[in-house]
């Protein structure tokens, strides 16, 4: 087990079961997970998922109301096409809540685990990743319309594919799927890639996926059949997956280094090494990337790796950062505040601290 790793590990398993570099499943604690629409942010941290108002970092509602010691989030909340803000929690169930005004729209309770990565919903299917090795695809009122399972759990949101009746799921069982969105059968699966995925693929126009993964790869996918196209081998770990702009890849490995790859031939454009493991994606804008790492640093780099500015928090980073309008939205794990809002530049405009009741 890599010792910068450890931290990270205490984190995310209280108890490791399978203590592998590829394929590790365990008892999961939480860090916040980030979205937002127009209105609001949502923040699924511990007992609640918080609303907080992009205007002025209020809270205009939380669910539950009332803590429950028995509910833990971790998956950031995804927003469907029909209004549904959805997230699952550690207590297996998974949840609709009405954005606006977090009352509780239906839930769904027949997985046999937690929810650990985001879901992704398209159209009228929720497709649901559930640490128990299952995807469950539901219609829009939490039906249960198929299931689908792997050889390990699922951590990760699948992508989907407008090109395609499909979905994408990666597993930490070391493979990627292709699955047919409307009846759940398998188009194809991958060759073991040797290291687990827990982050989203990427999907590029021309239908070439790109995935991280444990084995400290970044890798390009054929998406007609699952053929590798190229693999590229990076400093560490590559925990989220990587944001694809303009032809160029950029991600983050668990060593700390920053990434841009051509996307064509996966030649690194540069690699920039910063202090703190990266957990997740970097959120890249037309001006910038922001990265986010363990050490409670938030990175600006504009687009050819040049720092711009970096701004330190009491607590670490393991989310993702998040534009909303102009805001740059940032969430951490210790210290009082859970949300902060900056500039552009780095300027705080509000940060959010969660009310005791």
């Amino acid at each position: 087990m890599k010792s910068k790793l450890i931290f990270l590990i205490l984190i995310l398993f209280s108890l490791i079961l399978t203590a592998c570099a590829g394929g590790g499943a365990g008892t999961a604690s939480s860090w916040p997970g980030l979205s937002a629409d127009a209105d609001n942010a949502y923040v699924a941290y511990n007992q609640h998922i918080y609303a907080i108002n992009l205007s002025n970092g209020l809270e205009t509602w939380r669910f539950p109301a009332e803590g429950n010691a028995k509910i833990t989030f971790y998956a950031a909340p995804a927003i469907s096409p029909d209004g549904q803000l959805l997230v699952g929690d550690y207590s297996n169930i998974f949840h609709s809540v009405n954005p606006a005004n977090g009352q509780e729209n239906w839930s769904f309770s027949e997985a046999n685990d937690r929810y650990i990565g985001s879901a992704l919903a398209v159209d009228e299917r929720i497709f649901a990743p559930n640490a128990g090795n299952s995807l469950y695809a539901l219609d829009i009122k939490g039906n249960l319309v198929w299931s689908f399972e792997t050889e390990g759990p699922l951590w990760a949101s699948p992508t989907t594919d407008t090109n395609c009746d499909c979905i994408y799921l990666p597993s930490m069982d070391h493979h990627l799927y292709a699955i047919n969105a409307q009846t759940g059968n398998q188009e194809w699966v991958s060759e073991d890639f040797g290291g687990s995925i827990v982050g989203v693929p990427a999907l590029s126009e021309d239908g070439v996926l790109y995935v991280g993964t444990f084995n400290s790869e970044l890798l390009a996918i054929n998406s007609q059949d699952g053929s590798i196209i190229w693999r590229k081998t990076t400093n560490d770990w590559v925990w989220g997956g990587p944001q694809l702009k303009d032809g160029v890849l950029y991600f983050g490995d668990l060593g700390g280094t920053v990434y841009a790859m051509d996307a064509k031939t996966g030649e690194f454009k540069w690699q920039i090494p910063l202090e703190g493991d990266i957990t997740e994606p970097p959120l890249v804008t037309d001006d910038a990337i922001y990265v986010a790492n363990e050490n409670g640093i938030l990175n600006a780099l504009d687009l050819n790796g040049n720092k711009l500015w970096n701004k330190t928090f009491t607590g670490k980073l393991y989310t993702s950062p998040v534009k909303a309008g102009d805001l740059i939205l940032v969430t951490q794990t210790g210290g009082d505040e859970l949300l902060f809002a900056l500039d552009a530049n780095g300027n705080q405009k509000w940060a959010f601290i969660p009310e005791k009741k």
